[in-house]
């Protein structure tokens, strides 16, 4: 290691943590908390409209009153804050997040915005019970993830509990299910198989190849996995149907750090 990586580490994670950041904005009209620069900044950014507007869009498309919602990799809670708002009092969200500050802060603003209809967890969503470390990046925890690490050295590990989905909510039949988990969603599928093959579930998807690789997966085990539960893979853009040539060119399109996010659905999302 270079050895002036932990006093940038130390430098980085002071910063981080400075008192300055913790406050509370309100974006998308929900009064939501960060406690360090990453997620305020994230939030900020949220709330000029510099990131997150498709999805806010989709969602609002996708999710309706009385819905069972399922958001996996919550982070602070935007996106439950939202999908709570959608579901309405008649419907429920459940929430997952295995980073224990940012899971605080998803419990404080769930009570600030009056989210009763929220059922949160303190847990790692994967194919069944486990411990494993999960890798906290200082400057950017929305890029926290399990598995081995990328290529950051500026991170932090921490023990977290992992269950498969079907095991700790059994019965739950959602209606609609987001998983951005930074490579891990193929893993946190197989841990809800039961519950998938027996629902007619909309799942809304990041589909990011380098950390689906890193998470000891491939872009076809992916697509033959939901293919194999009736699920038709699409393009949030146009809602294009992707056959298996067609995810696995773009997929081997997508370099990098870069990724799209996709929709899986066992009919047509256009006409649901």
């Amino acid at each position: 290691m270079n050895p002036a990586i932990p006093a940038i580490e130390f430098l980085a994670t002071a910063f981080n943590g400075l008192g300055v950041w913790r406050r509370e904005q309100l974006v998308w009209g929900k009064r939501m908390s960060a406690r360090t620069f990453d997620r305020s900044l994230y939030l900020w950014m949220h709330r000029r409209g510099l990131m997150g507007e498709a999805e806010r869009r989709l969602l609002r498309e996708l999710v309706r009153p009385g819905m069972t919602a399922v958001d996996v990799g919550a982070n602070v809670g935007l996106y439950t804050m939202l999908m709570a708002e959608l579901v309405g009092p008649s419907g429920r969200v459940i929430s997952f997040e295995p980073d224990p500050d940012l899971a605080r802060l998803l419990g404080e603003n769930c009570a600030a915005n009056g989210a009763a209809n929220v059922e949160a967890h303190n847990v790692a969503l994967g194919r069944g019970a486990d411990r494993m470390m999960l890798h906290r990046l200082t400057l950017n925890s929305g890029e926290n993830h399990l598995g081995p690490n990328g290529r950051t050295a500026f991170r932090r590990l921490l023990e977290v509990e992992v269950a498969a989905f079907d095991a700790l909510v059994p019965g739950v039949r959602p209606d609609f299910i987001k998983v951005d988990v930074q490579g891990w969603e193929l893993n946190v599928l197989r841990g809800m198989e039961a519950t998938l093959r027996g629902s007619d579930a909309t799942i809304y998807l990041e589909f990011w190849p380098v950390g689906l690789e890193r998470a000891g997966n491939v872009p076809a085990e992916l697509f033959s996995f939901l293919r194999d539960l009736g699920l038709n893979l699409y393009s949030c853009g146009d809602r294009t149907r992707l056959e298996e040539p067609a995810f696995l060119a773009m997929a081997s399109r997508v370099k990098g750090m870069n990724y799209v996010n996709l929709i899986a659905a066992r009919t047509d999302p256009k006409r649901r």
